[in-house]
């Protein structure tokens, strides 16, 4: 079909524009982690931060045999625990609840 942009109901979008009567003004982007969880959930690459989150999300994808920890951004992923990535998981639903909390009905 042609959606809402075929819609007759558009036929006026460009000059509603000038009123702030625009779609994508509605539309906003927001990161998973912000600064607040970063502080709390220590992210990183491929280390501790990540892999416990995979192993909180998709713990099948996870093989702590194959670690090898000799670049430096690995150093931490011994540290990761399905634990910790729950943990990190409640904080981004946490935040995704509050952003989302408007629009609940």
């Amino acid at each position: 079909g042609e959606g809402w942009w075929g819609n007759t109901g558009m036929a006026n979008y460009y000059q509603d524009h000038e009123g702030g009567d625009n779609p994508f003004n509605w539309i906003q982007g927001h990161p998973l982690m912000d600064a607040a969880i970063i502080e709390k959930y220590y992210f990183d690459h491929a280390a501790k931060g990540e892999t416990s989150t995979m192993m909180a999300l998709c713990p099948e994808s996870v093989d702590m045999n194959r670690l090898d920890t000799s670049k430096w951004y690995l150093k931490s992923a011994p540290e990761a625990s399905r634990e910790y990535g729950n943990y990190g998981c409640e904080l981004v639903l946490e935040r995704l609840r509050n952003l989302l909390k408007p629009w609940q009905t």
